[in-house]
């Protein structure tokens, strides 16, 4: 029985009062006097203990001081991690609905790179049937030749709100791709930036608007997939796609990894959260609908096969609260990974040193980036 679990408040209360009765009724009744008052000790003694277990275990359930058991047990250490679900291979080897990136056609010819001999390229990708889109940056690894059948594992990396891909300089994701490529820690990678604030005054939450607003949910998981397949050398598998965020891109990574298992194997989420943070002045959708789209429900009730890798801090009131509730409810074949930070408030510095802890747990995980 996990910590936060709504049963364990149950069942201590039930000691407590069971206890109580006893004391109540006189139990025992026969016996030695000395035995009997040895009883009544232990008696009391049990229901102090069952009380102040109550009311930590309530308060905790109320304000999530600690993610789980290993989380409080280490509760002096600056860091704790977590482990919750299923196994690698559970997320790994299940077997997933959805065409994935196999329906997609690929070209005989890729087309040509429009800043020939740089690594970094920039495009405008927009999506008519979805009305979203915008600037794309695309990160090839050293060596890339789109004429070469060579093909490569995927990251989609996800910046705060609001931002472009340029925020993620500041967690130095792509240097450190190339450290642990380098290194033969990481398979050579293709990283795609996309920046979903599209327009820039709307936060979707990465999610599907009304109808004739952006759906930023669906660009995300099937028109960028396939445009990036159609315009670079990648493995339609997604067992070599995952996608990375921060923040509002932490949230976005495990929502588009959590509802698409089809197309991504794992994600990483820094800093992020587990249920919709949209801006007062979002229309969101009605209540129903918003429930729907809470990852910690779906962790719980409909677990997807798929792997991720969470860094929070209790010190963070935007990501520590849903991400200490998806810590102790996720069940296989779902695989959480989980660091809980004692200290650290919600910035860029807590999380980019995390960064190639986190990236090369993927390279250890997904059988598509292994170096």
């Amino acid at each position: 029985m996990e910590l936060t679990d709504t049963g364990l408040v149950v069942l201590l209360a039930l000691l407590a009062v069971a206890v109580f009765a006893l004391i109540v009724a006189g139990l025992p009744r026969r016996g030695r006097p000395s035995a009997r008052m040895a009883v009544r000790a232990v008696e009391v003694v049990a229901l102090n203990v069952f009380v102040v277990a109550l009311a930590g275990a309530a308060l905790n359930d109320q304000y999530l001081f600690y993610s789980s058991w290993s989380d409080l047990f280490g509760a002096r250490a600056d860091s704790v991690r977590v482990h919750q679900g299923g196994t690698t291979p559970d997320a790994a080897s299940a077997r997933v609905a959805g065409p994935g990136l196999t329906g997609v056609g690929v070209p005989a010819v890729m087309p040509p790179l429009p800043h020939p001999g740089s690594r970094l390229q920039t495009y405008t990708v927009a999506a008519r049937r979805t009305n979203a889109g915008g600037e794309v940056w695309v990160y090839l690894p050293a060596g890339y030749d789109p004429r070469s059948n060579r093909t490569y594992p995927v990251i989609v990396a996800l910046a705060a709100f609001p931002s472009g891909p340029q925020r993620l300089q500041h967690l130095d994701v792509l240097g450190t791709v190339d450290t642990l490529t380098a290194q033969h820690r990481l398979a050579p990678s293709i990283v795609v930036v996309p920046r979903v604030d599209t327009p820039s005054s709307l936060d979707t939450e990465c999610l599907d608007a009304a109808p004739g607003g952006p759906q930023t949910d669906t660009w995300l998981s099937h028109d960028l997939p396939a445009w990036t397949t159609r315009h670079f050398h990648v493995r339609p598998t997604r067992l070599a796609w995952a996608a990375l965020g921060y923040s509002d891109g932490g949230w976005c990574a495990a929502s588009v990894t959590m509802r698409h298992p089809d197309v991504f194997g794992a994600a990483i989420v820094l800093m992020g959260y587990f249920r919709p943070d949209f801006s007062a002045t979002y229309d969101s959708p009605s209540s129903a609908a918003e429930r729907a789209r809470d990852l910690v429900a779906l962790a719980r009730t409909a677990p997807p096969p798929v792997s991720m890798w969470v860094l929070t801090s209790r010190e963070d009131s935007l990501s520590y609260p849903s991400s200490a509730k998806l810590l102790s409810v996720a069940r296989p074949p779902l695989d959480v990974t989980g660091t809980v930070l004692a200290h650290g408030a919600h910035g860029d510095e807590v999380s980019a040193r995390y960064v190639l802890a986190a990236l090369s747990w993927l390279a250890q995980t997904l059988p598509g980036f292994r170096g």
